[in-house]
């Protein structure tokens, strides 16, 4: 070949190489929004209770405070809507969150009682929050109360029957609606939340062997990339940490052999415990 042919051939291999992206060309994503960090709060702007206890007349009005407009808004755990008045509503205990346009909920649910006029029934309830890390199981439990009303009482939970039963476990993180009524028939509607507790996911035991195994391999994660994008670094990990889990939940990473449901759940669970160094 001639020295001009040579010369072509020799920028045609290296814009060809140029342009094959990397292994791990993903992670040029921006990083994601931290909700565990967001302001955004609700505030009740005002109520109007039930008529009768059997009614569902009663409303509740809310705004949202910090965060990203526009907002939307959802009760007792259910589809977040752009009106901020809840109607339809009968005796109760609800709970409301905001959400804003970066897709984060306010941290800490709202709590609005709804009273009905001459029923003297309440209920009160306690919690153990989820600590099992698992996307389909969990450990959680609330156990409900009923008094002053007529017994004997009877007891709902979500949209089941009614029955004697009053305790219910192996519950996920969540809003739970359970729903108390006694002999007379008044209905007390509960919005009950089951958080999440620490998991204790070890990063040393559990979360850096994954991480040694299929992300920190050459050409992705392990240095030849820039030390910020090392996780072999706790510290770099740990900035890292709200990127690797949707990353992993979305299976978009790793880019070679995909992760198990267990290793998705438990860097999941680190992460949500805070990404400790542990």
């Amino acid at each position: 070949l001639s020295m001009k042919s040579r010369y072509l051939l020799y920028l045609i291999s290296f814009w060809v190489i140029a342009l094959i992206p990397s292994s791990c060309a993903y992670n040029d994503i921006s990083k994601l929004v931290d909700c565990s960090k967001t302001d955004l709060g609700v505030q009740v702007d005002g109520k109007v209770d039930p008529s009768l206890c059997n009614s569902i007349d009663g409303s509740i009005t809310v705004s949202a405070t910090g965060g990203e407009p526009p907002y939307a808004f959802s009760i007792n755990g259910g589809n977040f809507q752009s009106s901020n008045v809840f109607s339809n509503l009968g005796p109760g205990l609800y709970s409301l969150v905001a959400k804003g346009s970066k897709g984060c909920s306010s941290l800490v649910p709202v709590q609005v009682e709804l009273i009905a006029p001459n029923s003297t029934l309440t209920a009160s309830f306690t919690v153990i929050p989820d600590s099992d890390c698992s996307s389909n199981n969990g450990n959680g439990s609330i156990s409900v109360t009923a008094s002053l009303g007529k017994p004997p009482y009877q007891f709902q939970f979500k949209e089941d029957a009614f029955g004697a039963k009053s305790t219910f476990k192996d519950l996920i993180p969540g809003v739970y609606k359970i729903t108390v009524k006694d002999t007379v028939g008044c209905p007390k509607v509960l919005s009950i939340t089951v958080p999440r507790a620490n998991s204790g996911i070890s990063y040393a035991s559990k979360i850096k062997p994954i991480l040694d195994k299929s992300c920190n391999v050459a050409g992705c994660h392990n240095g030849d990339l820039g030390a910020s994008r090392d996780w072999r670094s706790y510290a770099t990990t740990k900035s890292n940490a709200v990127n690797i889990k949707a990353r992993t939940i979305d299976k978009s990473m790793p880019p070679g052999a995909p992760l198990t449901q267990i290793q998705i759940d438990q860097i999941t669970c680190w992460v949500d415990d805070g990404a400790l160094d542990n």
